[in-house]
């Protein structure tokens, strides 16, 4: 009968015990892989946008410094 009650104790204590321990870990490690998540990707307002120019006529794309289009030769406006 002795062996019996340690037995129940232990689920009743025990059990509660593990399943509190479970969700802690759950939610911590879930809580470290989106802040992993977070500072391992660029956001989007991180991004640099640059202008872009590109030929009318050819669709060639030029630098700001360009004159004439490589490609086809049009003068750039």
């Amino acid at each position: 009968m002795m062996g019996f009650g340690i037995l129940m104790m232990l689920l009743v204590l025990g059990l509660p015990v593990l399943l509190i321990a479970a969700v802690l870990i759950g939610v911590l490690g879930l809580e470290g892989w989106r802040r992993r998540q977070m500072f391992s990707s660029p956001t989007p307002t991180s991004l640099v946008v640059q202008d872009v120019r590109t030929c009318v006529h050819c669709g060639q794309g030029l630098q700001a410094d360009w004159t004439h289009c490589p490609k086809c030769g049009a003068p750039v406006s």
